[in-house]
């Protein structure tokens, strides 16, 4: 029988750790003749399209103005063009942590959290206006640079077209709550106001002071992490005070991540540092939350907003976080910084691996069982996109490894591994047999080798067992 097998990371209301993982694997949904078919297909891997350093460190901002791409790594500051080529620019006066940075086509504005930096495209300078708060997050709408004040529930605009001119009495406070600013973002006409436990909308009033708050627009909902908002095509993300992810209807939100997903966060020691990005590949946005420290490895968690799943990603052998710290689309390409070594990657669908290191896809589905009758499991099939072997080296004789539980995914059996098909080998059926009973099944599967990674179906053959 067919099993529930394709789906997504962490659905329902358990809280097993172990159930419904979805790891560099994100689900598709094909609707021709109004029927659905759902496959997993494999997350992009990375290849290396510009390293910046080697001592170490991390890109912090990525940023495109002109024909150029801007890349804050460590505390300097470099200007890449299309061959890529970089020119270091300057230095900044920190060198590690989230920085903002908005153009308004001439100049490149940069805050870290602690100053503010204007690049005129012949000179790197700190704001020096003594009016010039410290901000905490930054953001461009209607010829204004707008930040928000660092620990306060005020929010400032430069001078017209001029990122070094601050006026102290050109600012409003967002006042529907006592709370403060965490953070602010211009998406579409909007002004986005995210505060501890509420959220404002202001729009541009062309007034004296240019914006204003719109009516009804105070929503109950805060940012637990300064740096997780992110928007595509008109739409925000964020994570919110709650540990939820919520994602903008026009002026209202919903909440999109799960109970589980929501228990899963509830248990990390620490969320203020998330950073989230979002993204259009094959079709599909995303929009990517990476919480760098938890569990001293860090966990990635992507929304896929096209088919409302989740999925993890993770790289290396033990699963680390993504190397993936800030996006842009720059030369038609789908360009992440690294968290810690310097470099510059493409998302790359045809890549298996990111840049040499490993890319575990894992897939545990929800349990199978018959009313918890003792059950023997006879063998478990997944239908694979075979034959996708590599010419030499790994990945020549791909392996696709089966571990099993009958115990809702609290102990696991043994490695199994099967052929998932050589180069050319199309009609390769990837089974496992002699599974053993219990009272409920769920497979977990994992494949190491650099291949392309396509499951579209999986069967159970089982049968009741008199005791």
């Amino acid at each position: 029988m067919e099993i529930p097998f394709i789906g997504g990371a962490y659905e329902g209301r358990s809280k097993n750790l172990n159930a419904q993982i979805c790891q560099n694997l994100y689900p598709v949904i094909d609707r021709e003749g109004g029927k659905t078919v759902i496959a997993l297909m494999n997350t992009p891997g990375l290849t290396s399209w510009l390293p910046l350093g080697g001592e170490g460190g991390e890109i912090r901002g990525l940023h495109v103005m002109d024909d150029y791409l801007y890349a804050v790594y460590g505390n300097s500051l470099y200007k890449i063009n299309t061959t890529p080529t970089a020119t270091l620019l300057d230095t900044i006066g920190t060198s590690a942590g989230k920085v903002w940075m908005v153009d308004d086509g001439t100049n490149l504005m940069i805050v870290d959290g602690a100053s503010g930096y204007v690049w005129d495209g012949a000179t790197l300078t700190e704001i020096a206006d003594a009016d010039f708060p410290v901000p905490s997050s930054l953001t461009y709408q209607d010829t204004h640079f707008i930040i928000s004040k660092a620990g306060t529930g005020e929010f400032y605009i430069s001078a017209v077209l001029d990122p070094t001119d601050w006026d102290a009495l050109d600012y409003a406070t967002a006042e529907s709550n006592s709370d403060k600013l965490v953070a602010i973002r211009s998406v579409g006409s909007a002004l986005w106001l995210l505060g501890e436990r509420s959220t404002e909308i202001w729009y541009s009033s062309g007034e004296t002071f240019p914006f204003n708050r719109n009516p009804g627009g105070i929503l109950d909902v805060g940012c637990g992490a300064v740096a997780s908002p992110a928007d595509i095509d008109g739409t925000m993300l964020w994570l919110d005070k709650l540990r939820r992810v919520v994602m903008t209807e026009g002026y209202s939100y919903r909440t999109v991540s799960t109970h589980q997903i929501e228990y899963q966060f509830s248990q990390y020691s620490n969320v203020s540092d998330a950073i989230g990005f979002c993204y259009n590949q094959e079709g599909h946005n995303f929009y990517v939350l990476t919480f760098p420290l938890e569990a001293k490895t860090g966990k990635t968690w992507v929304y896929d907003l096209t088919t409302s799943l989740w999925h993890t990603r993770a790289s290396g052998a033990n699963d680390l976080r993504h190397r993936a710290n800030c996006f842009v689309m720059f030369d038609e390409k789908r360009l992440v910084g690294d968290y810690d070594n310097g470099t510059i990657y493409e998302y790359d669908l045809g890549a298996y691996d990111d840049d040499g290191t490993t890319l575990r896809a894992i897939r545990a589905a929800q349990s199978t069982h018959a009313n918890r009758k003792l059950m023997r499991f006879n063998s478990f099939e997944i239908e694979f996109e075979a034959g996708v072997g590599l010419a030499v080296g790994q990945g020549s004789d791909p392996q696709a490894m089966l571990e099993w539980s009958v115990d809702g995914g609290h102990t696991w059996s043994n490695e199994h591994w099967t052929d998932i098909g050589k180069i050319g080998k199309y009609k390769t059926r990837a089974i496992w047999r002699r599974l053993g009973m219990g009272r409920d099944f769920i497979p977990k599967v994992t494949i190491s080798d650099p291949v392309k990674r396509v499951m579209i179906s999986a069967h159970l053959d089982a049968e009741a067992v008199n005791a």
